[in-house]
């Protein structure tokens, strides 16, 4: 079966230098890197996670999907080192009851992971991040505000203001943000541009909404798990995988969709694998690796994978590495996914010129 392709609209100049990838197909699956062809290749990971997250609070998205395909690509724009973010012709489609109340679902779902992590934000100390977290928290509050007034600049919060540990302000801008969208809707808001030339619907506004708060939700999360050491409750493993239910789940958390859909081939290139190495949390797989081929001269790895929730904690290199260090007898050869070589040479691969490949034909 062909799955259809994962549309992906490309902001170029985003955050700078870097390439925006928005999943506009989801309104706020968004991923972003320093290079265009890692945005494209890494947004299934971008897809995967937000479906995950729906998932672990009940809410399941439909469909699987193939390779990106980037539909549109469109410049942020900077004036005065100002930056006007893009705007895509899909941003001006009207906007449904239904999407509106998914994307009210999802804020929701945001701001209540975000209330579990709060009373262990003291912990993440200043080499685990550049702002403190109460500086993300006056953020994520000032945005709400903010991104509700891009339709509408007379539209104002009158609400409790920062006192304390911020909590009667967060609570206060996410529910005035929550009520204006509500009203933006049935006031039929069109399109403007703001004071700063940059233009704005009320998808536009939609989906930088949900973006926002999951972005920062995250980043806390991954900083509070780099302060607590998450990875130490870890277990690595090398003795062989054989069920393939686990690398499925692992599969489907970043994306790999097209890898998921005949389970017995899964099962099947387990069995091929001579060599596998993994990190489990509990009895969930998140971490994958394996090595193929003879063992003694020449071997490939592939299938290296970690599960969104704990990517940037150096799991990969370490699966990599407990599979090719202390064997220099043997030729470990990849494929690098687009924009992931520099990553590889990182842990010693070199380029070669005189490798080949051969894809079906058909």
């Amino acid at each position: 079966m062909t799955l259809a392709p994962l549309r992906v609209w490309l902001e170029t100049g985003y955050d700078g230098s870097r390439f925006g990838a928005w999943l506009l197909d989801v309104p706020g699956a968004f991923g972003a890197a320093p290079l265009r062809d890692l945005a494209v290749s890494q947004s299934s990971v971008a897809f995967g996670w937000f479906r995950d997250w729906l998932a672990r609070h009940g809410e399941s998205l439909d469909g699987s999907f193939g390779f990106a395909e980037v539909v549109e690509e469109v410049a942020a724009t900077h004036v005065n080192d100002y930056e006007r973010n893009a705007t895509f012709a899909d941003d001006a489609r009207s906007l449904s009851e239904d999407e509106l109340a998914a994307a009210i679902r999802r804020l929701e779902y945001a701001r209540s992971d975000l209330n579990r992590l709060r009373p262990r934000l003291p912990d993440i100390g200043p080499s685990t991040g550049d702002r403190t977290p109460e500086d993300v928290l006056r953020h994520l509050a000032s945005a709400d505000v903010w991104l509700g007034s891009r339709l509408d600049s007379t539209r104002r919060y009158d609400g409790p203001g920062w006192g304390g540990d911020g909590t009667q302000h967060l609570d206060g801008t996410h529910r005035w943000a929550v009520d204006n969208l509500r009203s933006m809707f049935a006031a039929n808001l069109g399109p403007r541009t703001d004071g700063k030339g940059e233009s704005w619907t009320l998808r536009k506004v939609i989906r930088r909404y949900v973006y926002h708060a999951v972005d920062h939700l995250r980043e806390l999360d991954r900083r509070l798990a780099l302060a607590e050491r998450r990875i130490e409750r870890l277990i690595f493993r090398d003795d062989h995988l054989d069920d393939p239910a686990p690398l499925i789940r692992l599969f489907r958390s970043i994306g790999w969709d097209r890898r998921t859909q005949h389970p017995e081939r899964v099962r099947a290139m387990l069995a091929g694998t001579r060599q596998t190495a993994s990190a489990w949390d509990g009895d969930e797989l998140v971490g994958f690796a394996r090595e193929h081929g003879d063992g003694v001269f020449s071997a490939l790895i592939s299938s290296v994978c970690v599960d969104p929730r704990w990517q940037g904690m150096g799991i990969a290199g370490r699966l990599v590495a407990s599979l090719v260090e202390g064997r220099p007898e043997v030729r470990f050869a990849l494929h690098a996914a687009p924009g992931m070589v520099p990553w590889y040479e990182r842990l010693g691969f070199q380029r070669d010129e005189t490798a080949m490949f051969r894809r079906d034909p058909r």
